[in-house]
Formats: structure tokens, C-alpha cells, sequence
């Protein structure tokens, strides 16, 4: 599930905050773009990644204490705590381009930036093997789910990219007000989606979401 914040000066940069409860890599890597025309003097846009885990420590010895130390240290989403969470931030900007039909975007650069955050145990001497298997087991699907959320994030963020390299007015003022609305319906549309793969893996229940005993 999510929220988001949305900040939206005038022009030339926008930005949107989205939560999606229950990895990633914690480096920058460029994700694909268009390649530009061999005479392109700039480039149409581009999307880039930048990713970043944390972690919250727990402890315990059995499934029922590991579960307690979640509930209790686990990342807030709306008040409720999670197993885990990704943040994502897409900010984006570009340039005005003249031509004789009027006024489009280039140097769109579009800039995904996600934190996940995700507990961490140390099993402790003594801790039964068969709750260090349940315990990895657990920490696979959990990062199984956060993957998707960072798939529909990345996925938006090449939405958003497509949408305002599409935009075209007769002035360049058309052209800065429908690129607000559009990322405001792009983000949005992400959100819903973001939203509708919680509801759909009951925040990843449905993909081994469960610390068994």
C-alpha cells in the first residue's frame, strides 16, 4: 500500500513520494532510456535508479519472539508496522524545445530513488535449525515482494518518462502546465497500482510472507 507527496513548482522540476509496504541493489544504475538520433545535439530523456537498503535489527529465539520484535521495531506504514517497506521518490525535469509547430520537452531526466527497509537477525547460539530454515525462507519472500513494488515503481517511472516526452502545445505555458498534470496522473496511476499488488498478495502473504515455527 502507499501514500505520496507531490510538490510541483511551476516548470521545470517535479517530484513524488510514494510508501509501498512489504530488494534492492544499494547502487546507482542507470535504467534502459531512448538512445538518442546520431544527430541529436541533446538528449530526448532519460530514466536513472538509485537504490538503497536498510535494515532494522531484531532478536530472539523462537518464531513467536521474532514476530513480536517485527511487530514492534517493524517500519511504520500509516501507523501500522510492516515486515518491511519501500519508499520510492521520482523527481524529474526538463527543458523547454522550440519548433516551428510550437513548444515540446527535452532533457527530460527522470529519477527514481528507492529505500527498502527490512529486518535483520542474527540467530543467536543454541537457535534451532529448523527456525534458521523458516527464517530464510521468510526473508527470501519478503524480499520477493519488495521486488515487485520496485517493478511497478520502475515501470512508472518509464510511464512518466514516455508521457511528458510525448507532450506537445502550441506554447511552451501549454506544454508546462499539461507536464504537472501529467506526472501528477502518471504517479498517481502508480500509486493505484502500487496499491492494488498489496491488495492482490495481501501484502505478500500470498507469496510466503509468514514466519512459520
Amino acid at each position: 500500500m502507499g501514500d505520496w507527496l507531490i510538490r510541483s513548482p511551476r516548470a521545470l522540476l517535479c517530484a513524488a513520494v510514494i510508501l509501498s509496504a512489504c530488494g534492492s541493489s544499494p547502487k546507482s544504475v542507470p535504467l534502459p532510456a531512448p538512445a538518442p538520433g546520431p544527430a541529436a545535439a541533446a538528449t530526448p530523456g532519460r530514466v536513472s535508479l538509485d537504490s538503497h537498503e536498510q535494515y532494522y535489527d531484531i532478536d530472539g529465539s523462537s518464531a513467536g519472539a521474532l514476530r513480536e520484535q517485527i511487530r514492534r521495531l517493524g517500519p511504520r506504514d500509516g501507523g501500522a508496522a510492516r515486515d518491511a517497506l519501500t519508499v520510492w521518490t521520482i523527481d524529474w525535469t526538463y527543458a523547454e524545445a522550440h519548433s516551428p509547430e510550437g513548444c515540446g520537452l527535452r532533457d527530460v531526466k527522470v529519477t527514481l530513488t528507492l529505500n527498502t527497509t527490512l529486518p535483520r537477525w542474527a540467530p543467536p547460539t543454541g537457535t534451532p535449525a529448523r527456525l534458521i530454515d523458516s527464517w530464510r525462507t521468510y526473508l527470501r519472500s519478503v524480499k520477493l515482494h519488495e521486488a515487485g513494488h520496485r517493478t511497478i515503481a520502475e515501470q512508472n517511472a518509464r510511464d512518466l518518462l514516455a508521457a511528458l516526452l510525448a507532450l506537445r502545445g502550441a506554447t511552451c505555458q501549454e506544454v508546462w502546465d499539461a507536464a504537472s498534470r501529467t506526472g501528477e496522473r502518471v504517479v498517481a496511476e502508480g500509486r493505484a497500482k502500487n496499491r492494488a499488488y498489496d491488495v492482490e498478495t495481501k501484502h505478500g502473504q500470498t507469496q510466503g510472507v509468514e514466519l512459520r515455527p
